[in-house]
């Protein structure tokens, strides 16, 4: 009885080690996520870019991605075609965004960002040509349980507020 525990025990053990049956799970880190390239070079597609830079809690291309931003508000034909767009608002948020130097901050005007952004599209102020689904995404633990939202071409979660600590906390709160 012994004798067959043992082998029983020992090819388990054995086949638990076996790197040849395939696992079932994921792996998820930041150095899997990047920032994608193929968004369109407008505001829709700057504010995606800042999004996908905090997901990976990367400072520097946080502010390359708000620098691009930047530069789409200073384009008049931007701000000429979208009059109910808050174009100076948004340039103050993109702006504090590249000053900052706290990650967290820069996630603090990034919420900023993504509210105005959200009700101009809502109220139509601001188009999409991104061709898909836009999805409201929400974290009620952000910002001290206060919560806080974002937009996102994925309907699965990757938050920008805590990266990789807590990657998939928040839900999906609306389809535009």
């Amino acid at each position: 009885m012994l004798k067959n525990s043992i082998c029983l025990f020992t090819i388990f053990f054995v086949s638990c080690q076996n790197s040849s049956i395939p696992s079932t799970e994921i792996a998820v880190s930041n150095t899997e996520k990047n920032i994608k390239v193929s968004y369109n070079n407008d505001v829709i597609g700057q504010y995606l870019r800042i999004k996908d830079a905090l997901i990976l809690s990367d400072v520097e291309k946080t502010n390359i991605a708000a620098n691009g931003m930047k530069s789409v508000l200073l384009d008049q034909s931007v701000a000429n075609k979208n009059l109910n767009l808050k174009v100076g608002q948004l340039e103050q948020i993109t702006q504090n965004i590249i000053d900052a130097g706290d990650i967290k901050i820069k996630r603090k005007s990034f919420f900023e960002l993504s509210q105005i952004i959200y009700d101009a599209l809502q109220s139509k102020g601001l188009s999409s040509n991104v061709g898909s689904n836009i999805y409201l995404q929400y974290c009620p633990m952000a910002f001290n349980n206060s919560g806080g939202i974002w937009l996102s071409l994925e309907h699965d979660i990757s938050n920008p507020y805590f990266g990789e600590m807590m990657l998939t906390c928040g839900v999906v709160r609306d389809t535009i």
